[in-house]
């Protein structure tokens, strides 16, 4: 495998994880994603996000459904990667 050829699957497999979570928080729904994970209350300048990043940004899991779900989306996502590296 060349160093392009890795280079092209790491870039698909990020791309895939960002699919796969913005597939998640629509299948999720705004109501039951704030119900099942938390966000961080205060906000300071150093860990401010822009647009994307505050789309993407689940929060930490709150309740034993939030667990669930971050783990079906971590085996997922590792499937993806795993699926683009071995094809």
């Amino acid at each position: 495998m060349t160093d392009t050829e890795i280079v092209r699957r790491i870039f698909f497999s990020l791309v895939s994880a960002f699919c796969l979570a913005h597939i998640a928080l629509r299948l999720l729904g705004e109501k039951r994603r704030k119900k099942w994970f938390k966000k961080r209350t205060r906000s300071w300048f150093f860990n401010r996000r822009g647009f994307l990043g505050e789309h993407f940004h689940f929060g930490r899991p709150a309740t034993k459904e939030g667990v669930m779900v971050l783990a079906a989306l971590l085996a997922s996502i590792a499937l993806t990667t795993f699926i683009i590296f071995i094809v």
